[in-house]
């Protein structure tokens, strides 16, 4: 039996508006009534492109997006990926995704592949967007949205927070609660986790009126090893002056730190305060749990592909830029 968009608000019990406004987003919707409706649409493999006002309809060839991801080990980019297939499935989009382990070259290839293969859009995750990209997106005419970066172009949206105000939070946050001495692990990358987030860090500093101290800066992979090579780094490297708290730019870079700190003797947060990012869920798996920059990653995946889907369509996207909403979560490494 064809399942229906009266069918779904029947079973949500809300109204046929209430559930349009859930698949497009186009108006607010409180967290019950968005739970409702998808676990309806769920249960019943409803469709959106039935919707009225989706032009294109549903259709019988195969539509295909493909999803560029550095890697599929961080439950972010878990999270991510949820919302991008949710969304995808419902208005009738599969999606394939490839792995390009942090390298541009096989961002390159991944390009280059999904062009060849006649996906309608890319969801790009990775590196700040170079020229080496650009043309391979140019030459291949694909729709596309970047997630994480600031989109350097104006063909192309983005979606991501506002790592620069969230980082300015976190070390603010920090600073009043009476830390002086204040290190961070940075990204090794100048994009969103090594060059937004270290400028936010930089700019609470000088806000209070304290100066960057070289020795209590150092960069780290994305991994929870590469953090706790990090922090013996930023700790034999600091001499007598150690920070009594470290920013780190990811939450696994935090983790490994902490796993430094404990394993070295150190008392956190007594001896060394440490802060993360990305509001993981290990964040708060970890003893001590981590005080992070928390957002959610599942909403910035169904805001890209929705925006996605518009770019496949001929439809502009507005914001060009779009910042989902973050928040700081105070836990147990920071009190």
């Amino acid at each position: 039996m064809k399942i229906t968009i009266k069918d779904i608000a029947r079973m949500a019990g809300v109204s046929i508006s209430t559930v349009s406004r859930v698949v497009n987003n186009s108006k607010p919707v409180n967290d019950d009534v968005r739970r409702r409706v998808m676990e309806a649409i769920r249960a019943t493999n409803y469709r959106a492109g039935m919707l009225p006002g989706d032009s294109a309809g549903p259709r019988a060839d195969a539509l295909l997006i493909g999803v560029i991801l550095p890697h599929n080990t961080n439950t972010v980019l878990d999270d991510f990926n949820t919302g991008i297939t949710n969304v995808a499935d419902l208005y009738g989009y599969d999606v394939t995704v490839g792995l390009t382990d942090a390298t541009v070259e096989n961002e390159l290839g991944y390009l280059r592949l999904f062009g060849g293969i006649g996906v309608q859009g890319i969801i790009f995750v990775g590196s700040p967007l170079e020229q080496r990209h650009l043309e391979i997106i140019r030459e291949h005419k694909l729709p596309c949205v970047v997630v994480g970066e600031v989109s350097p172009v104006t063909f192309i949206p983005s979606v991501h927070i506002d790592n620069v105000t969230a980082s300015f939070e976190a070390v603010t946050y920090l600073i009043q609660q009476g830390h002086q001495r204040i290190g961070i692990i940075r990204g090794e990358d100048e994009g969103a986790v090594g060059g937004q987030r270290y400028e936010g860090y930089a700019r609470a500093l000088a806000a209070a009126g304290m100066e960057i101290n070289k020795h209590w800066v150092t960069t780290s992979g994305m991994s929870v090893e590469d953090g706790t090579e990090a922090m013996a780094r930023l700790i034999a490297g600091s001499g007598e002056q150690q920070p009594t708290a470290v920013f780190c730019s990811t939450d696994w870079m935090a983790i490994g730190a902490m796993n430094y700190l404990l394993d070295h003797g150190y008392k956190v947060p007594d001896d060394v305060a440490v802060f993360g990012f990305d509001g993981s869920f290990m964040s708060g798996v970890v003893r001590p749990q981590l005080s992070t920059v928390s957002y959610s990653a599942t909403e910035i995946g169904m805001t890209a592909v929705r925006n996605l889907i518009k770019l496949i369509k001929g439809e502009a996207v507005t914001p060009h830029h779009t910042n989902v909403p973050h928040h700081l979560t105070i836990r147990g490494s920071t009190r």
